[in-house]
């Protein structure tokens, strides 16, 4: 049973307990012997791992994905906690609880509900049947109810892109009453779909990583690809809303420069591009600043990906 959990770990605790291992990279050091870098996960967040001593063999003992079993020493690295590793030894099946490992929300059914509910609104017939084509699907609802949104930055988590879809439904709906010139079945249409082809794109098990076909094509194509697959089943499917849809899916990334295939040049898309920013990002400084809290600290450690650290609007001293 696993009593150690990445967002309690302190500087100067010792540790020896179970985690996935996220990264496995070998290192040259100046004197042209070998570290092992790492990066650690379990449900509660990840921690970054170094290995001074016997790095090769250790290397050679596991792979990303795995799980293993660590005994090493927190300490700060640059202003972040890291584990000195000591030993490091993969685990076989039965020898750990997923359950310990991989965050699963208890909401995903009352989640999917919910979201069926926004979609059951549709009135256009032609996007009722779309939707119904993908719904009534087992396969891909399976595959999406059990979907990360993103690698780690923002609904990290089995059921994450259920969560995520659903939020930008419950944005979308005070958007629509206040324009009310949005075409809102189309819009909760392409919410829906916007990121379907991170099913494709990513692995869901232990530790979502890209596939061969998410890095070479990336889910915004595949995404395109699945819908127009779909569509093209439905006999007599409006060539117009088909673009509308399509455009809506290729261009919801905002910019060229963030991988957008195209940019918004409907009202939908752009509608549909800044409720996923807000969506992806609220949710992603909200994780960060529950983590931060939960280490005691005033300031996140600097993100890299977003180039600054986040306040938790901890108590000033005066």
């Amino acid at each position: 049973m696993k009593n150690q959990f990445v967002k309690d770990l302190r500087e100067g605790d010792n540790v020896n307990d179970v985690f996935i291992a996220v990264r496995n990279d070998l290192r040259t050091k100046q004197d042209g012997g070998k570290f092992l870098g790492m990066v650690f996960r379990d449900r509660s967040g990840e921690i970054g791992g170094i290995m001074w001593n016997n790095a090769l063999e250790a290397s050679r003992q596991f792979q990303v994905g795995d799980v293993v079993q660590v005994r090493g020493r927190v300490n700060l690295y640059q202003g972040r906690h890291q584990m000195v590793v000591e030993y490091l030894a993969p685990l076989m099946d039965g020898q750990y609880d997923i359950n310990d490992l991989v965050y699963t929300p208890e909401h995903t059914q009352d989640d999917y509900q919910q979201l069926r509910a926004h979609l059951n609104t549709v009135q256009n017939p032609w996007l009722k049947q779309l939707l119904d084509a993908f719904l009534n699907d087992g396969k891909f609802v399976e595959e999406f109810l059990a979907a990360a949104a993103a690698k780690k930055w923002h609904h990290e988590y089995r059921g994450g892109l259920l969560r995520h879809c659903l939020e930008m439904m419950e944005i979308a709906q005070p958007i629509c009453n206040l324009f009310p010139e949005i075409d809102k079945d189309l819009l909760l249409a392409a919410i829906f779909l916007h990121d379907i082809g991170k099913l494709q794109e990513m692995t869901h098990d232990l530790y979502s990583d890209y596939t061969t076909e998410g890095k070479l094509l990336g889910h915004i194509q595949i995404g395109s690809d699945i819908t127009q697959e779909k569509i093209s089943a439905i006999d007599g499917f409006p060539p117009k809303l088909r673009m509308e849809l399509l455009h809506c899916i290729l261009s919801h990334h905002g910019e060229l420069a963030y991988g957008a295939s195209v940019v918004p040049k409907t009202l939908e898309a752009i509608v549909l591009h800044h409720i996923d920013n807000l969506d992806a990002q609220t949710a992603a400084f909200s994780r960060i600043i529950r983590e931060t809290r939960d280490r005691g600290q005033e300031w996140s450690e600097y993100m890299p990906l977003i180039e600054r650290v986040i306040w938790t609007k901890g108590e000033l001293n005066s």
